[in-house]
């Protein structure tokens, strides 16, 4: 009788401990699903910059583009008497 408790423990203890391991999985995985590792990345905040790298260029570049523009036209402003 005191083997079957010994037996019964550990077998106990073995499903606890994947019971465990499942749970850190499914938090690992949610986690690497919001860094856009794994999976489906999870929504974007409005606002926010772009995520892929050929979007933030393009950004970038109309970023440049419409501050040019603004600077000649605060240059012609300037040069008018």
């Amino acid at each position: 009788m005191r083997a079957t408790r010994h037996c019964q423990r550990g077998l106990i203890g073995l499903v606890v401990l994947l019971i465990a391991l499942a749970i850190v999985a499914w938090l690992a995985m949610s986690a690497l699903k919001g860094y856009g590792v794994a999976g489906k990345p999870a929504a974007p905040v409005p606002g926010a910059p772009p995520t892929d790298v050929r979007e933030r260029a393009r950004a970038v570049e109309q970023t440049v583009i419409e501050r040019s523009r603004e600077t000649a036209r605060q240059v012609e402003q300037a040069e008018k008497p």
